[in-house]
């Protein structure tokens, strides 16, 4: 019995421990949510570095780059307003392949992965890539138009079809939106 109930507790621990500081989920972004703030950033990237472009006294305003501390950029960071560091967040570029989903889909997945998991329900011709958007998902992925058949690549007019997007082909830039 004594056995069970330390079995049960270690279990209770590691669940309890789980690190979700660099998961990808329907409302958050590792610690970021749409209510976080910019001001806030230090205080939920304690280890890593800011840079901003622009600065409102001691805090940052507008888009802000998130660095780790060996200087590898982790994401871009996007307020509603640009002009106010107390603004809420609008979206993230994330850079970093270190981020991903609980089926462990990021920016260093192919498209195949990702269409496996996630239902495709908008394709988009932009001038040099494909932006794809998922039903229930609160982010989108680009696709450089390197990545396509050559008879579509420079066709910005047409309309891209899912059949015509190879599994393998490599995320561009993977996008989350609040």
């Amino acid at each position: 019995m004594k056995r069970l109930f330390f079995i049960a507790i270690l279990a209770l621990v590691f669940w309890a421990c789980e690190d979700n500081s660099m998961m990808i989920d329907d409302t958050s972004v590792g610690p970021l949510r749409h209510s976080s703030r910019i001001f806030e950033l230090p205080d939920l990237f304690p280890g890593d570095s800011l840079a901003g472009r622009r600065k409102q006294g001691d805090s940052l305003i507008g888009e802000v780059e998130l660095y780790d501390a060996n200087g590898k950029l982790r994401m871009i960071i996007f307020p509603e307003d640009e002009t106010d560091p107390k603004s809420e967040l609008s979206y993230a570029r994330i850079v970093d392949p270190k981020f991903t989903t609980k089926k462990g889909l990021g920016v260093a997945s192919t498209f195949g992965a990702i269409k496996k998991n996630h239902e495709v329900n908008s394709l988009d011709n932009a001038i040099n890539a494909v932006v794809i958007s998922f039903k229930d998902t609160p982010w989108y992925v680009t696709i450089d138009k390197k990545e396509l058949p050559e008879n579509i690549r420079y066709d910005y007019a047409s309309k891209i079809e899912l059949a015509q997007i190879p599994d393998e082909a490599k995320i561009k830039y993977f996008f989350y939106t609040w």
